[in-house]
This record gives C-alpha cells, sequence and structure tokens, in this order.
C-alpha cells in the first residue's frame, strides 16, 4: 500500500515537473508557429539607435507574439476540437455569399437595432456638440462621418435569420438625429456604401476595402464644403490584386484567405508622415502612432478623429486640397476604447476642420469616458459597469 501511494506520488511529482518544465521551455524556445516578426514593421530609414529604442518599447509584445505556443495551441486546440467532432466556436458568423461578420463586441445586435445604448450615444452626441462650440469662435468646423459596421451596409450578404429582425431605430440613425440637432455636419456612410456596388467590405476582414474607403472621403469632403477636394477613385486605386487580408479569420488563427483587392497606388503630395509637437498623446498600441503629413507652406489644417479605417489611407487623400498639413490622430486611448482621446492636442494642433470617424461599432461613449481638456456638460452619465 504504501508502495503503491509512494508511486503515485512520484508520478504526480514528474506530472508536475513536467508541467513547470514545458511552460519554462515555451518561453525561451520561440513557437515554431509564430511569424517571428514585429508587430508592426520597423521603418528601413530608422537608425541604429531607432531601431533598437523600438525594440526595447515593443520587446514586450515581441515576445508575447512570438514565444509561449501563444500560436501553437490555439491551432492544437481547433484542430483537436476538429477530430473529436466538436468543432470549436468562432467570433465570427457567415454570411449567404461566404461574407464573414464580426459576431463579438454587440456588433449585430447594434446593427440590427436591437441594441440602443441611448445614454452612451447621447454622451456622444453632447462630446461633440461641446467640441464644435469650444473650436466654433476659432473657426474650426466638425464633419462626422461613422465608418458602419459590414451588417449595416452589406445587408445582402446577412445570414437568412437577419431577416427577422426589424427594429426602429439603431444607435447610428439615433447619433445622426442627435448631431443634427446639435448643429453638426454628419455624413451617413451607410447610404453612401450602399448606393455603391458590391463587395465594399472585405470578405473576411472587418474592414471595408479600398474603394469604400475612398468613396465615403469624396463624401466627407463633400461635406466639408469641399467638393473640389474629391479624388478619382481610378488615380489612386491600381488595378485588382490578389491579397491575403483576413483579420477575423486571425482570430482564430486561421489562415489568411486571398481575395481580390484593388490596392491603393497613391502618387504622394505629402511628406512622410511624422510626429507633430501639438500631438503629444498616442494611442497605446505601435500601429496607432499621432501622426502629420505635410503638404504645402500654406493651406488649411486638416485633423482626422479615426482608427483603423482611415489611418495610413486618409490623410494621404488630400491631393486636389488646399491644405498645409493633415494629421490623425487614434479617438481614444485604447485600441477597444472610445471618446478618451486628448482635446488639449486638438486645439493645440489649431485644426481648421476636424473630421470625427470612429468606427460604429467603438463610437458610443462608454462609461466615465470623456476627452481629457473638454468641458463636462452632460446630463446622462453611465457609471462604469453599469448597464445603460
Amino acid at each position: 500500500m504504501v508502495t503503491l501511494l509512494s508511486r503515485s506520488r512520484r508520478h504526480v511529482g514528474l506530472l508536475v515537473a513536467g508541467l513547470f518544465g514545458f511552460l519554462l521551455v515555451s518561453n525561451l524556445i520561440p513557437d515554431p508557429l509564430a511569424s517571428g516578426q514585429w508587430r508592426v514593421p520597423i521603418p528601413e530609414s530608422f537608425t541604429w539607435s531607432q531601431t533598437l529604442n523600438y525594440k526595447f518599447r515593443n520587446i514586450g509584445i515581441y515576445l508575447q507574439d512570438n514565444f509561449g505556443f501563444r500560436a501553437t495551441l490555439p491551432i492544437l486546440r481547433r484542430d483537436l476540437r476538429e477530430v473529436l467532432g466538436s468543432p470549436d466556436s468562432r467570433p465570427f458568423y457567415t454570411g449567404r455569399d461566404g461574407q464573414l461578420f464580426w459576431g463579438r463586441e454587440q456588433t449585430p445586435a447594434q446593427s440590427a437595432g436591437a441594441l440602443v445604448r441611448t445614454a452612451n450615444v447621447e454622451r456622444f452626441v453632447t462630446m461633440v456638440g461641446e467640441m464644435q462650440r469650444v473650436l466654433a469662435p476659432r473657426g474650426t468646423r466638425v464633419v462626422v462621418a461613422i465608418p458602419p459596421n459590414a451588417q449595416s451596409v452589406e445587408v445582402e450578404a446577412l445570414p437568412n435569420w437577419y431577416d427577422a429582425l426589424n427594429y426602429p431605430t439603431t444607435e447610428y440613425d439615433l447619433a445622426l438625429a442627435g448631431l443634427k440637432a446639435e448643429g453638426v455636419t454628419t455624413v451617413d456612410l451607410r447610404a453612401v456604401l450602399k448606393a455603391s456596388a458590391r463587395p465594399r467590405y472585405l470578405m473576411t476582414d472587418t474592414h471595408w476595402n479600398s474603394r469604400s474607403s475612398v468613396l465615403s472621403f469624396n463624401a466627407v469632403m463633400v461635406a466639408a464644403g469641399h467638393p473640389d477636394w474629391q479624388v478619382d477613385p481610378a488615380a489612386v486605386l491600381g488595378p485588382p490584386i490578389p491579397a491575403a487580408r483576413g483579420d477575423l479569420l486571425r482570430t482564430t488563427r486561421l489562415p489568411s484567405k486571398p481575395e481580390s483587392e484593388e490596392p491603393f497606388a497613391i502618387k504622394d503630395r505629402a511628406a512622410p508622415a511624422r510626429f507633430d509637437p501639438a500631438l503629444v498623446h498616442h494611442n497605446e498600441h505601435a500601429a496607432f502612432k499621432s501622426l502629420a503629413y505635410d503638404y504645402a507652406p500654406t493651406g488649411q489644417r486638416v485633423l482626422i478623429l479615426g482608427d483603423s479605417f482611415t489611418g495610413g489611407s486618409w490623410p494621404r487623400l488630400f491631393l486636389n486640397a488646399d491644405v498645409s498639413v493633415v494629421a490623425w490622430i487614434h479617438e481614444s486611448r485604447r485600441v477597444t476604447g472610445s471618446c478618451d482621446f486628448n482635446f488639449d492636442d486638438v486645439k493645440a494642433f489649431a485644426p481648421d476642420l476636424i473630421i470625427m470617424a470612429r468606427t460604429e461599432r467603438f463610437f458610443p461613449c462608454y462609461g466615465d469616458d470623456w476627452p481629457v481638456g473638454l468641458p463636462r456638460p452632460w446630463f446622462h452619465a453611465v457609471p462604469k459597469n453599469v448597464a445603460p
């Protein structure tokens, strides 16, 4: 009896030691399925010291991406469940023609109108209205253009069960009505994109395609009172080529699927992006730094408050515009946040035109979020962690 118990203890000890050994080794040996790349490519123009500084600041993210079997284990889990006949749950769902739609962050309910967080939308409306009141004496104009969820535009591709949903008002509708009452210029990008030919969004990605980006940019220029600032899509888009996209697939470690896309082929008028001394605050993600693009010695100053839908593309599309500099900042200090950017930076940049372009699923102001430096006159505060 004692011998059997001793053997069991030894086996348990070996199992525990093996587990700890596995965990230790996983942090010392690169993941065989990881890319081995930095999440944000290091510019070739970086000097040795800049490259070293970049790697030092981002070493934690690099280790997360490439060590600890973080790429291997999800794939192993997925394949094991397939073998056992129990397919893994996925954060997306498939439409009638194979279009993938993001299924989390309450996106389906938001686009359908089943979820309307009135207080959060009112906070967003009040925030923009207050921005306009503060900036109007400085001659600044504000235009709001919310990039829609794919579910709000690619309605022909939605699953059959969407046909049974019939809600009168969405958060997008509520925001447009509230902003109109505040006297803020808006663009309903849902209507703009629905009027264009499919595909408007990438089949396996949450983002719109490059043509939809250009069409939306042009609609904003018209709303801003500068129809002559529009660009010809044929002048900034190249011929269709296969492109490996698919942030929806990457959420479950599935490989990207090449799909036909018209890549941007912009003949830049602007100088390479630079940091601006007025824009000292940045989003937490290395890919969303606040940047400025110089166009000319004189002209209007434009500031875009956006996210991944506009970053890297819209600031470069002012080819026909009388602008001196176009800057882009993330509308939040967090990737999935909203309404907590730094308004002091906005005032310091002194723009003539502000374009608010936070994507639909993130535009409502959550909890107690509010821009730093902007007065807080709202009447519908929503405490953190409390449902509206």
